[in-house]
């Protein structure tokens, strides 16, 4: 098990305690030290032993009307010799009481004082790691709290301005980006609502030109005109319905359901177009997600295998740490250039394509927290794999 370590605010203080704690308590002991062993050379004399060897070796020699006097001089010099050892002791005792207080006050007062100066770097630093965070998660209005006492205000100062810069230049990019979008989604909605006008406006001319000349076979003519009309009519309400589905993806309606009996019911109708395989490691395969969102992306992606000319569509689902669905077959392919523009909205290969099914398939997987890739090979075929994540069964 990895032992978290303390943050770097923490171990810088801890650092500073240390060294602070020793230096104060180096120089406490030193002059305690130097105090004891002040007092220990003076003990080391014998002071009172002596003065009273002095006092054997002399009291004998002196008068005895000297005596008197002398021995009161000797008793003298010892009482203030003993009350000499007192005030040493009790002069060590308060220096160790006073030394401890001033060791306490020196780190205390000192801890303070670092602590405040250490807050005033820390505190500015934090606010724009923070700030920085929210930066990441796309708050780009973040501005960190400028303060003209803090030495880093310079710093926060250059940061708000650049975090401004970038929130005004996002909104310009985006801006741009839409305008842009915009004008490629016009540009393409008029070339394919300019495809069908044109055939629609021949056919009405010929109509025209065979009732003015009161034609035999205009009733014939009529007919044919009606059929290309709705045709195309139906071809303009396609376009029309799926490019509002690609501007508005309704919201996942999210359930669990059986994926495997989905399959069966999306794969029955297509049988008599291709020869359907579907393979799946359980009979019972149980999904979380937008049950008819996700039959539009399998039908989608049927519908272009049959589309390719597939006589053969394999569609694998295994489950295992995630969900992998496979669509395979053995159509004419997607040529090299291509393969990365299929899921561009309005690319398209056929004649009369959208090019917004797959652009549609890959939000729907996207909106599952899925991902959708694709490799096919010309004249081979084509494999799209999608792939999801599992769900706890208390989630779904």
């Amino acid at each position: 098990m990895r032992i978290p370590l303390p943050s770097f605010r923490i171990q810088i203080i801890l650092l500073v305690l240390f060294f602070l704690i020793n230096s104060v308590l180096f120089y406490r002991n030193y002059f305690l030290d130097s105090f004891s062993n002040y007092t220990q050379q003076i003990s080391d004399l014998h002071m009172d032993d002596r003065i009273s060897e002095l006092y054997q070796e002399y009291s004998d020699q002196l008068p005895d009307t000297a005596k008197s006097e002398f021995r009161q001089d000797v008793e003298s010099v010892l009482s203030i010799e003993k009350q000499s050892h007192l005030i040493r002791r009790i002069f060590r005792d308060e220096l160790t009481v006073y030394s401890a207080f001033i060791f306490a006050f020196l780190s205390i007062a000192v801890l303070i004082l670092f602590l405040f100066s250490f807050n005033l770097v820390t505190r500015p630093l934090h606010r724009l790691q923070s700030a920085t965070d929210e930066l990441s998660k796309g708050n780009w209005s973040i501005q960190v709290k400028e303060s003209r006492f803090s030495p880093l205000n310079d710093l926060i100062v250059s940061f708000n301005r650049m975090t401004s810069e970038l929130d005004e230049n996002r909104k310009k990019l985006v801006q741009a980006e839409k305008e842009s979008a915009w004008r490629e989604m016009a540009r393409v909605l008029a070339h394919e609502i300019k495809n069908p006008l044109t055939p629609m406006r021949l056919s009405l001319e010929r109509l025209e030109r065979k009732y003015e000349e009161k034609s035999s076979d205009f009733d014939k003519i009529f007919s044919r005109v009606a059929e290309v009309l709705h045709e195309e009519i139906d071809n303009l309400q396609e376009l029309a319905s799926e490019f509002s589905q690609f501007a508005r993806l309704p919201k996942a309606n999210l359930r669990q359901f059986d994926m495997a009996d989905q399959m069966e019911d999306i794969i029955e109708p297509y049988l008599t177009e291709a020869k359907i395989s579907l393979h799946k490691t359980s009979n019972a395969l149980h999904f979380y997600g937008d049950r008819m969102q996700l039959k539009q992306v399998f039908v989608n992606l049927i519908q272009n295998s049959i589309q390719a000319g597939a006589p053969n569509v394999d569609i694998t689902c295994e489950v295992d740490k995630q969900w992998i669905i496979l669509f395979s077959d053995n159509g004419k392919g997607i040529p090299d250039e291509n393969l990365p523009k299929i899921f561009e909205p309005y690319f398209t290969r056929r004649e009369k394509g959208t090019g917004l099914g797959l652009a549609i398939v890959k939000r729907i997987v996207e909106n599952h927290d899925g991902s959708i890739h694709v490799a096919s090979t010309v004249g081979k075929g084509t494999v799209f794999t999608l792939t999801f994540p599992l769900y706890d069964s208390e989630k779904a």
